[in-house]
């Protein structure tokens, strides 16, 4: 590995986050000591698993070390009442003081919130606290809304959470490939100079695993460029392995200056990401036990 790429993959991991389910947590105390503390840890909102599990899921991130960050799905909250006892749940418990606002993937919601800036508005969030929230980011565009639409909500979700005095950030959906994040992120900050931005990009994982996720999150235009043409389908997981995506990111960067930073989905398993994190590590600074994010 050249020093050029050593330098991008240690921006690339400047201020890493990771995403994990319930079902990982044994995972992640098992491999904690792998990881530097103090890293962002998100809990994703999977359908069943019940608001207690995730709280309590927060809570021991919390003990291992790291910083945790709920998903806050806004569609699946029934009641202003059940949101207001989420956050406090997740404040009390595990000390949160960020949280990430997606709209879900219901077509009708079960209460009040349509939407991530429905949220964002109610005052719930600045009410307990809350500090940052994350908002989602498309750079592959998004199946069911256009663009202008995706542009616009963005617009107002940044709004509404400087109306609130918490600070705002970008989440991405994740991407197979390089070039569409930089240039997504590219015309993001030329309209939002110094907004954060951590781009989603799939860990280690089989490739069916990958396409499975693709479809369930909505990365459309990747899957279909995958079936219809096997050749392309190998060399995008090759290079989403996701070694040029990170190296990407770095440079970006140092040649802007501009907050970006990489948000791994461990499709492939907790234990494998770790497994992978270390090899980047060590390939940019011999003898490193500890992941630096």
């Amino acid at each position: 590995m050249t020093h050029f790429e050593k330098r991008s993959l240690h921006e690339a991991l400047t201020e890493l986050s990771l995403e994990i389910g319930v079902h990982d947590l044994d995972a992640l105390q098992q491999h904690s000591h792998l990881l530097a503390a103090g890293g962002r840890v998100y809990v994703n909102a999977v359908a069943g698993e019940g608001t207690a599990a995730r709280i309590n899921a927060a809570e021991q991130i919390k003990t291992c070390g790291f910083r945790p960050v709920p998903h806050i799905a806004a569609r699946r909250m029934q009641s202003e009442q059940k949101l207001d006892d989420y956050l406090a749940g997740f404040v009390e418990r595990a000390g949160v003081n960020e949280i990430l606002v997606i709209g879900g993937d219901l077509c009708e919601p079960l209460g009040p919130f349509s939407s991530a800036l429905d949220v964002i508005e109610s005052g719930l969030p600045a009410k307990h606290g809350i500090s940052r929230i994350g908002v989602a980011g498309y750079p592959n565009g998004h199946p069911d809304i256009d663009t202008a639409v995706l542009n616009q909500a963005l617009q107002e979700k940044l709004a509404a959470c400087k109306s609130a005095t918490i600070d705002p950030y970008v989440v991405t959906q994740f991407s197979f490939q390089a070039t569409a994040i930089i240039d997504w992120c590219r015309a993001t900050h030329k309209k939002y100079p110094g907004l954060p931005i951590h781009a989603g990009i799939p860990g280690p994982a089989k490739l069916g695993t990958l396409l499975r996720y693709a479809r369930i999150c909505g990365v459309q235009a990747s899957v279909r460029k995958m079936q219809a043409n096997k050749d392309l389908a190998f060399e995008l997981l090759r290079r989403a392995a996701p070694w040029e995506q990170l190296e990407a990111i770095g440079q970006y960067r140092l040649d802007t200056g501009q907050p970006l930073s990489a948000h791994l989905f461990t499709f492939g398993g907790l234990k494998e990401t770790t497994s992978w994190l270390q090899q980047a590590a060590k390939g940019r600074k011999d003898n490193s036990d500890v992941v630096e994010f």
